[in-house]
């Protein structure tokens, strides 16, 4: 990653985080670290004056062709923003990354040009896309249970492409205690990273959103996920990819099922 995109990310964070409706005194904290490969891993720490030092942990994870920045920017269309200002609210302390190739990470073909390559066969760039985004994340969930003891609960929350990062996680991190995905692609052209293929192992208390008119997976595949998850909650909502804003209601009230 160069030094100007790096800086344009860190310029367009606080830009946004001047547009946030949370409440105040809450601050971000730019992450900037090399991964053992040597890529360059970038994202944010959210959190408020009055976190505290062993608050819960919600690792966020956004969508394909997006960024960290999803999860602070105002009115974007899925309501990101309305997640973390929820998830603040409630005590917990935010770490976002960028995907690998997204944000302040692109490089090479764009992500959708790996999506286009999977669907013809040729699924390993994808994969390693995916992969080693989920590995940034044990890398850095390292470093934060390392600086935060104390740290006893670790939400793991993706929408879309980072519902599919977030099962991985999940299934292959026993340090997450609970998981929130929302309409995971089936991906089952790719089953290295078919999030189906992955349910099993996750042993934490999964809430899975699923629409039942979305694009990117039907509703017979979404029924076989939830009958490969032994730990699902679901919530289905007539929709498109794009769930309406009460799916945020619905993951506040299941987070405080698991208290």
């Amino acid at each position: 990653m160069t030094t100007a995109l790096f800086k344009t990310f860190v310029a367009a964070t606080a830009i946004l985080v001047g547009s946030l409706t949370a409440s105040a005194q809450t601050y971000v904290q730019q992450l900037g670290y090399d991964a053992p490969d040597g890529n360059r891993i970038t994202g944010f720490i959210y959190q408020s004056k009055d976190t505290k030092r062993d608050a819960p942990l919600a690792v966020l994870m956004h969508g394909l062709m997006g960024s960290s920045l999803y999860w602070l920017a105002e009115d974007n269309m899925m309501y990101g923003d309305d997640v973390t200002e929820m998830l603040i609210d409630r005590g917990y302390r935010v770490l976002a990354l960028d995907a690998r190739r997204h944000g302040a990470r692109r490089s090479g073909d764009k992500p959708m040009a790996l999506v286009k390559a999977a669907r013809q066969g040729n699924s390993q760039a994808y994969q390693n896309m995916i992969n080693n985004t989920v590995k940034d994340y044990q890398y850095l969930l390292d470093k934060m249970l390392k600086n935060f003891k104390g740290t006893e609960k670790v939400v793991v929350m993706g929408y879309s492409m980072g519902a599919q990062m977030g099962t991985l996680l999940a299934s292959q991190d026993k340090r997450v205690t609970h998981l929130v995905t929302m309409v995971p692609p089936a991906v089952r052209n790719v089953p290295e990273v078919s999030p189906i293929n992955f349910a099993a192992d996750v042993k934490a208390p999964w809430l899975l959103i699923t629409a039942e008119n979305d694009e990117y997976s039907t509703d017979k595949q979404n029924a076989e996920l939830i009958a490969a998850g032994s730990t699902i909650t679901n919530k289905s909502f007539d929709s498109g990819h794009v769930l309406p804003q009460a799916y945020v209601k619905t993951i506040e009230t299941w987070l405080n099922t698991q208290q």
